[in-house]
């Protein structure tokens, strides 16, 4: 057995095909299949299933594709270390929950091509359950997911607890609500909240339901900037990170509705796959910045 074998192995499995590992790797097919074969006889049992389509893992495939990438990573940590003294270097992919705000990206990546120049970075915004099913098929190396309070990301992945972000409901300027409200007085207004698979959009449903008050939504809509613009317009009531409206460029024309019986809470845990190594300096680095974004919404509500 040797680490080319092993490599071309993984990358027919992360590709999909054969084809397609052949293209990565810049080789032909024949000499990516030969490379498989010669894992296989080297350890005595069958990768692959080759009469489906697309390739599919044997259980000795799958066991050997879960033990492989550790051990690809520590290769990958060895050159690092000789070729760049020690520095981070390759790929880093990681993803940051949408309902931070579309901002959220802007400070991991300042943060991360700063402190470590050789490093190629791969960043991605999407919800919490997308953003765990790429950490468990090793899409991504770290991600940044939101959880209700109390919640905790499954055994199996590595998690790290980073702090509670709350989040505030808010409505046009023109909007009296000098004292707190409740729920009940606002249940006849229209939400603008982002579509199914959103944690704060789950919470004021729930929140509304559990009162058996109408949860009526007025605009479904991605992204904090578009739902703040629309609250703007008085179309209806939205639900942000108080950092999220502190940044919007027109947040002196909204205010933050103080409700007595409603205030939302989710929980940030940063998760990563098992196979991560080398790029400890690089998460600290990570943890760093979304502590530091979750510490500046405090005392802006």
């Amino acid at each position: 057995m040797n680490i080319i074998d092993l490599e071309s192995f993984v990358t027919v499995v992360d590709s999909g095909s054969i084809v397609a590992a052949a293209a990565k790797l810049h080789l032909t097919q024949s000499a990516v299949t030969r490379r498989v074969q010669s894992l296989e006889e080297a350890l005595g049992v069958s990768l692959l299933d080759r009469q489906t389509r697309p390739l599919q893992l044997t259980t000795a495939g799958k066991a050997t594709y879960e033990s492989a990438k550790p051990v690809l990573s520590s290769v990958d940590d060895l050159k690092s270390a000789v070729i760049h003294d020690g520095e981070p270097s390759g790929s880093f992919r990681f993803g940051v929950v949408r309902g931070l705000g579309e901002g959220v990206l802007t400070g991991p990546i300042e943060a991360l091509t700063k402190e470590f120049p050789l490093l190629r970075l791969q960043a991605y915004s999407q919800w919490s359950n997308p953003l765990l099913d790429k950490i468990r098929a090793r899409a991504l190396d770290v991600a940044a997911i939101l959880l209700p309070e109390g919640d905790v990301p499954p055994a199996n992945i590595e998690s790290e607890f980073l702090g509670k972000q709350s989040f505030v409901v808010v409505g046009p300027k023109t909007a009296n609500r000098a004292q707190p409200t409740t729920l009940k007085e606002l249940s006849t207004k229209g939400w603008i909240l982002s579509p199914e698979g959103c944690g704060v959009r789950s919470a004021v449903e729930s929140a509304l339901l559990h009162q058996r008050l109408p949860f009526q939504i007025a605009v479904e809509a991605e992204g904090k900037d578009l739902q703040l613009s629309l609250v703007r317009q008085g179309i209806g009531l939205g639900v942000v990170p108080p950092q999220v409206l502190h940044a919007f460029p027109s947040r002196k024309h909204l205010s933050v509705i103080r409700v007595k019986d409603f205030a939302p809470v989710q929980d940030l845990w940063l998760i990563r796959a098992k196979h991560i190594a080398q790029e400890a300096r690089v998460v600290k680095s990570l943890r760093r910045v979304l502590q530091n974004f979750i510490l500046s919404g405090k005392g802006k509500h």
